[in-house]
């Protein structure tokens, strides 16, 4: 075979969309192979143009996956069907998964491609589709509340209001639930937690039919929003509920999608504590919540900023500090941009006790040595 042709080959649609799609995210060809369900091999012949794939339905399937325009892979229009209720469900577990292992930035991609594949393809109140487009929406606020600060709630706001929206026309109570409790999360995150409480109150007490995940998420947020307000006695009281309901909870069939369970309560306990000033119980309950969450890259950062903030308040402060800045360095990597909010806080913190210490020094050592002279 020829240089030339050795060339064209190699630059076939699907190798080009293949090579750009593991150069864009860094990722090995193990790891995209296993996120397509294809062996290894498969996708270095599809990467080097040694197979040219024709199958539209596999084509279809690959672009969805990937977030790419179905025609960059040679697929014309008029010849591709739209998503079937199967395909966006494997889109929706594929970008969670993709949050697990704490792909964030190619997570967000992927969910504002489904979303615009699902807004132009849902033309009637057909209530499967519109279902699933909920649950589209609910994923697309979690995760840009993930690469987000907290003065952008608002993005993700906009996500959870119109579902909303859609929940209440399909009249589904679990989707309802979840999309109240996180309209009433974003208010909090943006600070104001008394309209948060409000909608986290409404999660609670109108939504009648959902199931135990929705109400149980609801119930632990709402918790960590009576203890910014100071309302500790609320907050002993939901929390000790959530954790009663997490134990009630089917983690395959979660309508949270692993957001919800006894090591996200026992994690919400160990930073509440944290700032109540209990570092015992904050670190023993940090150290059930590790055991109990799945090991996964999402879960070791959320862990490992929530005992940052623990260690330095606790007095440990320079193996606070080191830990905090290991946490630094993987949200930055793995776009976990939401979990660096506590290391603005640890900071801050160390900022006012810095403040602290040099006007006692001051004090001090002016009824140590007298007034200094000018």
């Amino acid at each position: 075979m020829s240089v030339h042709a050795k060339k064209n080959r190699s630059s076939s649609p699907l190798a080009q969309v293949v090579r750009e799609y593991r150069d864009k995210y860094t990722l090995t060809q193990e790891q995209l192979a296993n996120d397509l369900s294809i062996d290894v091999r498969t996708l270095r012949r599809w990467e080097s143009g040694d197979t040219l794939l024709h199958d539209v339905r596999e084509l279809r399937r690959i672009a969805t996956l990937l977030g790419a325009e179905p025609e960059r892979l040679g697929i014309a229009k008029s010849t591709y069907t739209i998503l079937t209720v199967d395909q966006i469900d494997a889109v929706l577990h594929h970008v969670w998964e993709l949050i697990h292992v704490a792909r964030s930035y190619e997570a967000n991609n992927l969910i504002e491609r489904l979303l615009q594949d699902l807004n132009t393809q849902i033309v009637t109140e057909n209530p499967v589709l519109l279902q699933k487009l909920a649950q589209a929406l609910h994923l697309a606020g979690y995760v840009k509340s993930v690469i987000t600060r907290a003065n952008e709630a608002s993005y993700s706001l906009n996500y959870y209001r119109e579902m909303e929206r859609v929940s209440r026309l399909i009249r589904n109570d679990t989707l309802l639930n979840i999309a109240l409790t996180y309209e009433g999360d974003m208010y909090c995150r943006g600070g104001d937690i008394q309209k948060g409480i409000t909608y986290l109150e409404a999660a609670r007490d109108t939504t009648p039919k959902a199931d135990v995940a929705a109400r149980g998420n609801g119930i632990q947020l709402l918790g960590r929003a009576y203890l910014r307000a100071g309302r500790i006695d609320d907050f002993e009281n939901v929390m000790a509920l959530a954790e009663e309901l997490s134990y009630q909870v089917d983690p395959q069939q979660s309508s949270t999608c692993g957001q919800y369970s006894p090591g996200t309560v026992y994690e919400e306990y160990g930073r509440s504590y944290t700032h109540l000033g209990d570092m015992q119980k904050a670190m023993e309950y940090l150290d059930k919540a590790e055991k109990s969450l799945e090991p996964t890259k999402h879960w070791e950062i959320l862990i490992k900023t929530a005992r940052a903030m623990a260690l330095v308040r606790g007095g440990e402060i320079k193996s606070g500090a080191e830990l905090a800045v290991e946490s630094i360095e993987q949200c930055r990597e793995h776009g976990t941009i939401r979990l660096m909010e506590r290391i603005y806080g640890v900071q801050k913190y160390l900022d006012h006790l810095t403040r602290e210490i040099g006007m006692v020094g001051a004090t001090l050592r002016e009824a140590l040595d007298g007034p200094i002279e000018y």
